[in-house]
């Protein structure tokens, strides 16, 4: 269940952070329906409803760190796929073991 604090302070949190410049326009304006609608008193119990706001507020909550980490995820699964692939691992075995440590990870966030 979502309540209008916990609605509200997460939108302070994106405003501070500058996630909510990020967010789309019906985004918004979902998020701020559903803030009004809270604030009034109403409760949201629609299932749909209650999952697009929490990824919402998964979004609004977003630190740099978190972005440089999973964009370092991607690289990382991405790496693991072709390395089998193309057999990268019978010469660097050790990659395999680098791509699961998560100061690695980051590092590869990092890199462009």
């Amino acid at each position: 269940m979502l309540n209008y604090k916990e609605i509200y302070l997460d939108y302070k949190k994106g405003i501070r952070r500058k996630n909510w410049k990020k967010l789309g326009f019906l985004d918004k304006a979902l998020y701020r329906a559903a803030m009004y609608y809270l604030k009034s008193g109403g409760t949201i119990t629609s299932e749909k409803l209650i999952i697009k706001l929490s990824a919402l507020v998964e979004k609004l909550k977003e630190t740099k760190g978190m972005r440089i980490f999973k964009r370092g995820l991607e690289k990382a699964v991405e790496m693991l796929e072709r390395g089998e692939e193309k057999g990268v691992f019978v010469w660097a075995p050790r990659l395999k073991d680098w791509l699961k440590e998560p100061n690695y990870i980051f590092w590869l966030g990092t890199v462009r």
